[in-house]
């Protein structure tokens, strides 16, 4: 059976915070909860991901006046040429404004739950919808969004998590399901496998929510009522840890960390068990890294990593979408103008 101590997912896709600081929101919460703490997580890439890949897509912009990547079914990236006119370039650069850091954050955000949306109207699985989230993640650990646009490379992600999950869908299907051409998936399918290092081999935290569910039935009355709400409790923390994966709580945390946070969060609610108790005993019978208070800690930072998540709307995204529009497609702006122009006479 597959073991996560041992896998890619934890070796190559689990961060520190600082590996991923791209805003003080992150930084202050996240840090400061983790100042006490040694951290031992493995394989840390470079600082501010997000940071490098929103600079290089400025760059583009300024050299190419455009910033969009285009992606042969091969995996084969086409970049923008040089405009050969100075002018003509600059005049591009002085109309197309790149996405600033905070603004590529929010178009994440909002086509992740996007992928939760698509992937519940398919009546998926969670784990695939937990499998496409991660794989969207990891791409834009590596690119802007101003590169590939985040609504092709959702869609590739799903189907991508289909695949590996055994419940393969045609990209025919899903591309009609939402009524978008099937061939972006295609086109983009390649360029996202590279992305991921072809590390598809995901954890998500809802075997472990099952597992300790099992586990909690030794700390309940054995009561129908108790173990009704047991139940109940069960289903909530899937529910949080729906939310949860929509945070950047999968690159910082492991499943079961993420699982412990979304029972306890659950249990809030229901009281169904003393959960610092169920913490203590279940540390006592094995051979724990962490402390209780250690483990605490972490649990505390995945709490507020879900308190803090925006799910944006399409009216706040309007603004967001017509800047990429003009990353993407600088002649796009010209044409805007001209239809205004049309319309005032």
């Amino acid at each position: 059976m597959a073991d996560f101590t041992t896998s890619t997912h934890r070796a190559k896709w689990i961060f520190t915070p600082q590996d991923l600081v791209h805003n003080l929101l992150i930084s202050y919460t996240i840090l400061k909860l983790f100042l006490p703490i040694k951290l031992s997580l493995n394989n840390a890439f470079q600082k501010d991901k997000y940071k490098a890949a929103n600079h290089r897509a400025k760059q583009m912009l300024e050299k190419y006046g455009s910033t969009r990547v285009d992606v042969d079914l091969d995996g084969t990236l086409s970049y923008p040429e040089v405009p050969t006119d100075p002018k003509d370039n600059g005049e591009k650069h002085s109309r197309s404004k790149p996405l600033k850091i905070d603004e590529e954050q929010l178009l994440r955000a909002f086509y992740e739950f996007k992928i939760q949306d698509v992937c519940d109207a398919f009546k998926f699985p969670r784990k695939i919808q937990a499998t496409a989230l991660i794989y969207f993640k990891r791409f834009y650990l590596q690119w802007s969004v101003m590169e590939h646009h985040p609504k092709d490379i959702m869609l590739t992600c799903i189907y991508t998590a289909c695949k590996a999950e055994e419940n393969h869908v045609s990209a025919e299907e899903l591309g009609k399901g939402i009524d978008q051409d099937h061939q972006v998936i295609l086109n983009n399918e390649m360029v996202v496998l590279q992305s991921l290092g072809f590390d598809l081999i995901v954890y998500s935290p809802y075997r472990s929510i099952d597992g300790f569910i099992d586990d909690m039935e030794d700390f309940v009355y054995s009561n129908n009522g108790q173990l009704q709400l047991l139940k109940d409790l069960h289903e909530t923390a899937k529910m949080v840890a729906d939310k949860m994966m929509r945070s950047e709580a999968p690159l910082l945390f492991s499943p079961g960390q993420l699982a412990l946070a979304a029972l306890r969060r659950s249990n809030e609610e229901y009281q169904v068990l003393d959960f610092e108790r169920y913490l203590n005993n279940t540390l006592s019978r094995q051979h724990p890294v962490r402390t209780v208070s250690e483990l605490t800690a972490y649990l505390n930072a995945i709490d507020q990593l879900v308190n803090s998540l925006v799910t944006p709307t399409a009216a706040d995204m309007k603004h967001i979408d017509r800047k990429l529009k003009y990353c993407r497609d600088p002649g796009s702006h010209e044409k805007s103008k001209k239809r205004k122009h049309r319309s005032k006479d």
